[in-house]
């Protein structure tokens, strides 16, 4: 890979990650495994182990790993100054702004909306550590086109966030793992 590629790829990943760094982990999957191919799934398990054992954050440490693997040290430095520079330059306009806009609705409603989005996006790196590290894919799991699990925890997050009584949530769980049985 060119090194302004590696660049601007994380640069991306780190305009698309707010919220922390277990949130690259989905999109890096479909990016280098599913898309590009340069990982297979257990070579990216095993990246992820890599960034998850060596000190600082997912998200850098996985950044320098692969630009290190694509282009060497140049590499790494890009890939790693890449991810880190939207949230520089986001974070100093956004806290320059936000004493003022701080009790608009429009800011806490957007607030609330990343909340859930990154609740979700770090719950779909949990389920891609399963089929990397639990499920065994060659039983066929992946061919399912809709997983239902997934669906199941978004449909339990909405109910949460709508405040349902933990009896409705109680039984809605229940009717969900009943289902599930029978896949």
């Amino acid at each position: 890979m060119l090194i302004l590629t590696l660049f601007l790829q994380f640069m991306k990943y780190g305009l698309l990650c707010f919220g922390g760094g277990y949130m690259i982990i989905p999109l890096l999957y479909t990016d280098l495994v599913e898309n590009a191919s340069l990982f297979t799934s257990e070579g990216y398990g095993n990246l992820l182990a890599v960034s998850q054992l060596t000190p600082g954050a997912v998200s850098v440490n996985t950044a320098t790993y692969v630009g290190f693997m694509q282009d060497g040290f140049w590499g790494a430095v890009a890939a790693t100054i890449g991810l880190c520079m939207p949230t520089f330059i986001l974070c100093s306009t956004v806290l320059s702004f936000l004493n003022f806009y701080k009790n608009k609705s429009w800011v806490i409603g957007f607030f609330k909306g990343i909340k859930w989005a990154a609740f979700m996006m770090i719950l779909s790196a949990i389920i891609l550590f399963a089929k990397v590290s639990i499920i065994d894919i060659s039983k066929g799991i992946e061919k399912l086109k809709i997983y239902p699990f997934e669906i199941g925890i978004v449909i339990m997050t909405i109910c949460m966030a709508k405040k349902f009584p933990f009896t409705i949530l109680l039984f809605l769980s229940a009717c969900i793992g009943w289902g599930m049985s029978y896949l």
